[in-house]
């Protein structure tokens, strides 16, 4: 699949819906902050960044908690510069252990649930104490999603694909500062 031409993206941003604001999304990262910080007090936590779409949460949310965490990242892909999910490919594991620790998976998006299904389960084998999921959108599906919904989320959106705020469309356009659809 080639990579969509700087006039392809300009007409999918004319076209597409304004989902959720920055004003929206800085509210519902800081009511997620407020969750987490509850979760976690007290407890050696490490925030773990599911790399890319959730480099821009983690950013805004860790520095919405008053806790002492530790950083880490992993990354995985599923969409690989696609609009459709496809299997799990594992491209950088964790660094620290996550042995006898709280873990938490910040990521952009809870989708079919697939990604965050596995990265619980990557966690559980490395022998985590607890893994806390947080995602800033969760997609209200008609059909079934895999695994347990993720303990915290900021902004709940229908089934359509959205870009924006660490979300991608074809691989560009994580940067905006808003969340926006594609239109039907």
């Amino acid at each position: 699949m080639s990579s969509p031409t700087l006039e392809d993206l300009q007409k999918i941003k004319a076209s597409s819906d304004l989902i959720f604001s920055a004003n929206q999304i800085k509210v519902a990262v800081d009511n997620m902050g407020l969750q987490l910080e509850e979760k976690i007090r007290d407890k050696n936590a490490i925030l773990i960044c599911v790399m890319n779409g959730g480099v821009t949460l983690s950013a805004d949310l860790s520095r919405s908690i008053n806790c002492d965490v530790r950083f880490d990242y992993l990354q995985v892909a599923r969409y690989r510069d696609k609009t459709v999910g496809g299997s799990l490919h594992w491209l950088k594991e964790p660094k620290l252990s996550l042995q006898n620790q709280t873990v938490v998976l910040i990521d952009d998006i809870y989708d079919e649930g697939y990604t965050m299904d596995e990265l619980v389960s990557y966690c559980e084998k490395h022998e985590a104490n607890e893994v806390i999921t947080a995602v800033l959108l969760y997609k209200q599906k008609s059909s079934p999603q895999v695994g347990n919904k993720p303990d915290i989320f900021g902004l709940q959106v229908t089934d359509r694909y959205v870009y924006g705020y660490g979300m991608d469309y074809k691989g560009y356009l994580r940067n905006l500062p808003a969340i926006y659809a594609i239109s039907e």
